[in-house]
């Protein structure tokens, strides 16, 4: 039976569950951190996602961490820690010297005027982030959250921050550091003109413009700041009245009219706030007021809020969370939002919830596609039709593949921006990725004695097997750097397609096909390269791309020769 029409029959008899994730925590951390920013993205470069934290809030000098994935299961004790410990806060992953790896972009909380610090991004080498943090701001301040985005579309990514302290009344303008060709900016180039303390911030486009706008969120109020042309206004041209304090947004088109609409969690801790989760309706361009949605209005402390399709339904559903309170899902039933909760978990005194994540930690239903878009002269900008994104393959214009440094992406929110516009022409932009069908759930919890958690989606659970084999194309290169041989590990699901692997350089030019034969087990394979071409010259010292092709899914790695 084949694959598809198997998944196909079992969902038919199975997939009833209205939100199919479980009654308990099927992962929890071991680590006592005081856990706030999280993200789920495969920082080793294994073909697995890691569990990614930012550690510290206002409570204790921690380290960040990453939980690396292995094979499907997370490790109880992170691995990786940094060797800077501070109050860090929220985390943003993306490519910022546009190498083909993520790097963590890490905010710093802090307390007060009298306990402030930079913005942080660790940097990927290719096997996993540095411990010391490769770029710091010159500028010191509270802030709980940070975002990459493409602001004057050059092909790498910006980042901005929301800054100030709530708690103290302590005033700071949102800031932009911009990105030249991989190299950051220590200082801000942009700052907004208004210097409430901000807790939240997210890029998107909200007009369809083809340009990212900034959404920021404050207390008693929720602005957007419209990018034009390339520039972004310093005065928020929307904004509303808000009844709390946003500490969270999300992105994500919820009725699919091909509009991102935005998601924000509101707190009601600071006195005379309200408590409870808001989407705004994007119109044709324009946020709505008031909310189409708002749930939750009886808890205290919403803190966290994130769209996922937890149920393969082609919708995206809403997570969300709060301190102290149940970490809920509301079900998105055909571009209609229940505002009850369709599933929830009480972790009691126990959980406090900072931050809601989707991905697929196990690999069990992984869904490769191509996505086409049609290049129009001047957009540069191409929102995806899924995310989160766990993995993006490749992009090509025109048949031509791009370099890591012709292009840029936003896994969280899904968008990719190219360096240069692309010719006019129908469906002439490949865009290849990688998407789970069925997420699992991560909860970053803030209690130190409690750990962080995952909830597995149980959906595909009896096919878990068949499924795995299909998605699990891993790729690893060891020794790397190299100068006279290393290794090539991969694995490959079952295929009937060719399998082939090719070498390229930074040119996009193939330099060795290493011409595996037409079939292979579905166990890990190892094959030697020494560095050579395919006349069996030494290649001279510099980064290649080795490329592992199934016929459905890609997977590649950075290697690099030292002669």
């Amino acid at each position: 039976m084949k694959l598809s029409v198997f998944i196909l029959l079992f969902c038919t008899s199975f997939c009833m569950a209205v939100i199919p994730l479980p009654n308990a925590p099927s992962w929890t951390s071991n680590d006592n951190d005081y856990s706030t920013g999280g993200a789920l993205y495969d920082i080793t470069m294994d073909g697995w996602i890691d569990y990614c934290t930012g550690n510290g809030n206002d409570m204790a000098m921690n380290t960040n961490a990453i939980y690396v994935n292995q094979n499907g299961i997370l490790e109880s004790s992170a691995s990786w820690r940094s060797n800077e410990a501070g109050y860090f806060s929220h985390i943003y992953i993306g490519d910022v010297d546009n190498d083909g790896v993520p790097d963590m972009a890490v905010a710093y909380l802090g307390f007060g005027a009298a306990n402030q610090g930079p913005t942080s991004i660790y940097r990927n080498t290719g096997n996993g982030l540095d411990q010391d943090a490769w770029w710091t701001s010159a500028d010191q301040y509270n802030s709980f959250d940070c975002a990459f985005g493409d602001v004057d579309l050059d092909g790498d990514l910006d980042l901005a921050v929301a800054a100030g302290d709530a708690y103290s009344g302590l005033e700071s303008p949102t800031r932009i550091y911009r990105n030249n060709s991989g190299i950051m900016e220590t200082t801000p180039y942009w700052t907004s003109t208004d210097s409430s303390p901000g807790d939240a911030c997210r890029w998107v486009d909200l007009d369809n413009d083809g340009y990212l706008d900034l959404v920021v969120g404050y207390r008693h109020k929720l602005a957007a700041f419209t990018n034009i042309g390339g520039t972004l206004e310093q005065t928020a041209s929307w904004s509303t009245a808000e009844p709390g304090w946003i500490l969270r947004i999300a992105v994500g088109d919820y009725n699919n009219d091909g509009y991102k609409d935005i998601a924000v969690a509101s707190n009601g801790q600071l006195g005379g706030d309200e408590s409870q989760i808001e989407v705004y309706k994007n119109d044709n361009g324009v946020l709505q007021t008031p909310p189409e949605y708002v749930m939750l209005t009886s808890t205290s402390y919403c803190s966290c809020v994130e769209w996922g399709d937890a149920n393969n339904d082609g919708w995206l559903d809403l997570a969300a969370g709060g301190w102290w309170e149940p970490v809920v899902v509301f079900e998105n039933i055909n571009g209609t939002i229940n505002t009850t909760p369709a599933w929830s978990w009480s972790g009691g005194s126990g959980l406090v919830c900072e931050t809601v994540m989707w991905g697929d930690v196990r690999n069990h239903a992984l869904n490769a596609v191509d996505e086409y878009k049609s290049g129009d002269g001047p957009r540069q900008l191409f929102n995806l039709t899924r995310h989160p994104i766990q993995e993006l393959q490749q992009v090509m214009v025109d048949d031509s593949i791009l370099q890591f440094t012709d292009f840029i992406y936003d896994p969280l929110t899904g968008w990719v921006s190219l360096a240069n516009a692309p010719p006019s022409g129908s469906d002439n932009i490949k865009i290849t990725y990688t998407y789970t069908q069925y997420p699992d759930l991560g909860v970053v919890n803030w209690n130190a004695s409690n750990g962080n958690y995952l909830f597995s989606n149980t959906t595909g659970i009896k096919e878990y097997e068949i499924v795995r084999h299909e998605a699990a194309l891993r790729l690893d290169v060891f020794p790397n750097p190299f100068s006279k041989l290393t290794n090539i590990k991969f694995q490959v699901p079952s295929s009937k397609n060719q399998v082939t692997m090719r070498i390229y350089d930074v040119t996009g030019r193939m330099v060795k096909d290493l011409l595996l034969p037409n079939a292979y087990s579905m166990l890990p394979t190892v094959l030697s390269w020494s560095g050579t071409d395919d006349k069996g010259q030494k290649l001279p010292s510099g980064v290649y791309i080795i490329e592992l092709d199934t016929g459905k899914q890609i997977a590649r790695k950075k290697v690099v020769i030292t002669r």
